[in-house]
């Protein structure tokens, strides 16, 4: 792709992501460049080894160019610094711990160079010569930006003493016409006014722990006759998800998997408490999500969900047993002058403190 250099008193950015297919990290990135000073800056984003899809188009309409780098992992590298030296880049962002390698093929260039972590288990890589690529993750930056405070506790312990570690959590969107999108979804899902629905969001992959999700649902089943749904694209485990269904008696109409879905937030519209039973997390996106349209939170305990959810006040935090959260989701479900109230503190909560233009702004303030 022929690119001139940046206009006249822009910074050219190179931001870095591995792929555009449909994730939280990828709409983070989205929001980040959507809230872009075009005056100040001149982002390109690079895709380390595709695929582009979903994200694609909705950054291609920012007017943001994006190259897909190539061919084995020292010729991306290769091809990576080539293409910053032609495009002037003076500011490097990775938007991943995977991709802050690519900082190496930076040195001597005179590039601010700036990483991110968004869980502390991306020091865990995966691959040949793992204690490698950790090292390496850390040595190609100046600066690396954490999305929770258990994440940034983990890299303030191996980081260097030049490197600057900062606190910057994710962003959330806020959805209008809350009520519509709650009456169409409660529709479409064959819900009844008075039946108290529980939702769980994202993909089906091991360390979401759905599993865990069902075995709640019908320990809860027991006192309270709610109905849930698990909703987006199986990564493997859909299968054992539907036999486990099975195996503790429940229908399907008790559990529907809906799969992946435009909006997830627009069905969080439709839940009466959404529930996080993942073993890993960064900052969960889904919990944010919820949050800002004013549903209460039942979560395990990983990554960043302690900075979202003040226990008791705005959402509920259990350990990783299926009957403690089995014990949060039927409190809730059996109040619901308690759910109103958590869940009007939780979107109180978000706020203005996690609005795109606000996370932006300081995401962009660390390149300066």
């Amino acid at each position: 792709m022929a690119m001139s250099g940046a206009r006249e008193g822009c910074t050219r950015v190179a931001t870095m992501i591995g792929q555009l297919t449909q994730g939280g990290t990828e709409k983070q990135l989205y929001l980040f460049l959507a809230h872009c000073d075009r005056q100040r800056w001149s982002p390109i984003v690079y895709v380390s080894r595709g695929p582009l899809g979903r994200w694609e188009e909705p950054i291609h309409q920012l007017g943001i160019p994006i190259i897909l780098l190539e061919g084995r992992a020292w010729e991306r590298l290769w091809q990576f610094r080539r293409s910053c030296r032609a495009l002037q880049v003076r500011r490097f962002f990775s938007w991943s711990a995977h991709t802050n390698v690519y900082g190496l093929a930076l040195w001597g260039l005179g590039i601010y160079r700036v990483g991110s972590f968004r869980n502390e288990f991306a020091f865990e890589l995966a691959g040949s010569y793992p204690w490698i690529r950790s090292w390496a993750c850390l040595a190609g930056v100046d600066a690396i930006v954490c999305n929770s405070q258990e994440t940034t506790a983990a890299v303030c312990r191996r980081a260097g003493d030049h490197q600057r570690v900062v606190y910057i959590p994710n962003s959330v969107e806020s959805v209008e016409r809350q009520g519509y999108h709650r009456l169409q979804w409660r529709r479409r899902l064959g819900l009844h006014d008075d039946e108290v629905f529980i939702l769980g969001v994202g993909r089906l992959a091991p360390q979401k722990n759905f599993a865990r999700f069902v075995q709640a649902i019908a320990l809860v089943r027991r006192d309270a006759p709610v109905r849930a749904a698990i909703a987006g694209r199986d990564d493997g485990c859909l299968e054992s998800l539907r036999q486990e269904v099975q195996r503790l008696g429940l229908d399907a109409e008790t559990i529907r998997f809906i799969g992946p879905v435009p909006n997830a937030q627009e069905l969080m519209c439709a839940a009466d408490i959404f529930v996080l039973s993942s073993d890993r997390e960064g900052m969960p996106n889904v919990v944010l999500e919820a949050m800002a349209v004013g549903v209460p939170c039942v979560c395990t305990r990983v990554g960043g969900v302690s900075d979202l959810i003040t226990p008791g006040v705005d959402g509920l935090i259990v350990d990783r047993r299926p009957e403690a959260l089995a014990a949060a989701i039927r409190l809730l479900a059996q109040d619901q002058a308690l759910r109103q109230s958590m869940g009007a503190r939780a979107l109180k909560r978000i706020g203005n403190a996690f609005a795109p233009q606000t996370i932006a702004g300081q995401l962009w303030q660390v390149l300066e």
